[in-house]
C-alpha cells in the first residue's frame, strides 16, 4: 500500500498549470508542457495558428496539441491509488468485530469503541467517552505538560544563566590575581635585579681596590727586598773574608 505522502507528491506531478488540479484529457504541447485538454483549448481559442505556452511563453502551433496516454496512464493510477488511501482509512476507523465506525474511546483499555463495543459488558463500567471529547482532554493534558515543561526550560535557562554569570565573576578573579601575581614578581624581579646589579658592582669595586692595594704593597716592598738582599750579599762577602779583615 502507498503512503499518503507517496501517492501526494506523485499528484503534485500530474497537476495542470492552469486549473490547478488533477490533468483531465492531459495533452502535451510543442515546448513540452501537459495541460487539461479543456484548459488548453481555451487559451488558444482566440489565436490564429500558434498560441503562447502559459508556462514559458514559447509560441506554439495551435494544431500541434497530443493526446499524452503515458500521462493518462499516471493519472488514473494515482486516482486509484488516493481511491485505495480513502478505503484504507476508512477501514482503519471501522470496528473490526462489528464492522461500525468508531466513535468512543475507552481511558481504560486504551482503545477505540464502536456503538456495540461501547454497550458491550467489556467497557460497560469503563470510563468511555467520545473520541473527540477524549481527544480535546488529551490536548488539555498535553497542554498542561508543555506548560509545566516550558516552566522548566524556563527556570533552567535562569540557573544556566546564574551559572554563566559565576564562572564569568570566577574568570575574572582568575585574570585579576594572575595578573597580580606576574606584577608582584615583576616588581620583586626588577628590586633583585637592582640588588643583583649592586653587590656586583660593589664585588667588582672590592676586587679592584684589592688588585690595586696588592700591586701597591707589592711595589712598595721592592726596596726592601733590594736593600735587604744587598745586605745579605755583603755580610756574606763579609763572612768569606780572613780574620784579620773580618775583625777589623
Amino acid at each position: 500500500m502507498a503512503s499518503g505522502q507517496f501517492v501526494n507528491k506523485l499528484q503534485e506531478e500530474v497537476i495542470c498549470p492552469i486549473c490547478l488540479d488533477i490533468l483531465q484529457k492531459p495533452v502535451t504541447i510543442d515546448c513540452g508542457h501537459n495541460f487539461c485538454l479543456k484548459c488548453i483549448t481555451q487559451i488558444g481559442e482566440t489565436s490564429c495558428g500558434f498560441f503562447k505556452c502559459p508556462l514559458c511563453k514559447t509560441s506554439v502551433r495551435k494544431n500541434a496539441i497530443r493526446f499524452n496516454s503515458l500521462l493518462r496512464n499516471l493519472v488514473e493510477k494515482i486516482q486509484a491509488l488516493q481511491a485505495s488511501e480513502v478505503q484504507s482509512k476508512r477501514k482503519e476507523a471501522t470496528c473490526p468485530r462489528h464492522q461500525e465506525m468508531f466513535h468512543y474511546f475507552c481511558e481504560d483499555d486504551g482503545k477505540f469503541l464502536c456503538f456495540v463495543c461501547r454497550e458491550s459488558k467489556d467497557h460497560k463500567s469503563h470510563n468511555v467517552s467520545l473520541i473527540e471529547e477524549a481527544a480535546q482532554n488529551y490536548q488539555g493534558q498535553i497542554q498542561e505538560q508543555i506548560q509545566v515543561l516550558q516552566q522548566k526550560e524556563k527556570e533552567t535557562v535562569q540557573v544556566k544563566a546564574q551559572g554563566v554569570h559565576r564562572v564569568d565573576v570566577f574568570t575574572d578573579q582568575v585574570e585579576h590575581e594572575k595578573q597580580r601575581i606576574l606584577t608582584e614578581f615583576e616588581l620583586l624581579h626588577q628590586v633583585l635585579e637592582e640588588e643583583k646589579n649592586f653587590l656586583l658592582s660593589r664585588i667588582y669595586w672590592l676586587g679592584h681596590e684589592g688588585t690595586e692595594a696588592g700591586k701597591h704593597y707589592v711595589a712598595s716592598t721592592e726596596p726592601q727586598l733590594n736593600d735587604l738582599k744587598k745586605l745579605v750579599d755583603s755580610l756574606k762577602t763579609k763572612q768569606n773574608m780572613p780574620p784579620r779583615q773580618l775583625l777589623e
